[in-house]
C-alpha cells in the first residue's frame, strides 16, 4: 500500500509495532505504550520529512492504536482505519481505545471487508453513529478480515485511501 501511494506521490512511512516483525521491544498488554510510539512516528516525520499534513493509516490491531493518537498530533489531519476491531471480543484487546477515535472531529474513513470476522457491518454501523465529525465507511463486499490486508487487495484499499485524501 505504500508503495501504491508513493507512486501517486504521497510520502509514506510505515513501520512495525514493537515486538513485531524486526522491532524491537515488547508489545504492551493496553496498548498505550504503541499508541506512544505511533505519536512518535509522526513527530519524527513532521521534523524530517516537514510534511504539514499527515493522515494516519491503521489496519487491524494497529487501526485502534493509530486511532488513539489521532489527535495527539496537529498534523494530522484524517484518518483511515483498515478493518478496525469494533467486535465484543476484540473490544477486550482494544475497547479502551474506541473512545479516542469515536470522539475525535478529525475525519475519518472506515474500510471493512463485509466477511469480517472481528467486526460485523452491523457492529461497525452501531459504533459511527455516535462518532463525532465526518465519517465515511467503505465495505469490501465478500473479504475477511484477514484477507483485507493480504497483497491481493492493496491496490483497492490505496484506491480508498486516495479517494479519501481527495475529499478532505
Amino acid at each position: 500500500m505504500a508503495s501504491g501511494l508513493a507512486e501517486k506521490g504521497y510520502a509514506a512511512v510505515t513501520f512495525d509495532m514493537r515486538g513485531v516483525g524486526q522491532s524491537t521491544g515488547k508489545p504492551s498488554l493496553t496498548g498505550f505504550a504503541e499508541v506512544a510510539d505511533v505519536v512518535a512516528v509522526c513527530n519524527w516525520v513532521s521534523q524530517n520529512l516537514s510534511p504539514n499534513k499527515i493522515l494516519l493509516v491503521g489496519s487491524s490491531a494497529g487501526a485502534p492504536i493509530a486511532g488513539s493518537a489521532v489527535d495527539q498530533i496537529e498534523q494530522i489531519i484524517g484518518y483511515v482505519s483498515l478493518g478496525y476491531p469494533f467486535g465484543m471480543m476484540a473490544s477486550i484487546l482494544f475497547g479502551r481505545h474506541h473512545k479516542a477515535i469515536l470522539q475525535s472531529p478529525k475525519p475519518k474513513l472506515f474500510v471493512m471487508g463485509t466477511e469480517d470476522g472481528f467486526t460485523s457491518v452491523k457492529q461497525l454501523d452501531n459504533k459511527l453513529k455516535s462518532a463525532a465529525g465526518h465519517n465515511e465507511t467503505r465495505l469490501i463486499e465478500g473479504a475477511g478480515h484477514f484477507e483485507m490486508e493480504g497483497p491481493a487487495f492493496d491496490s483497492e484499499m490505496v484506491k480508498c485511501i486516495l479517494e479519501f485524501i481527495a475529499s478532505l
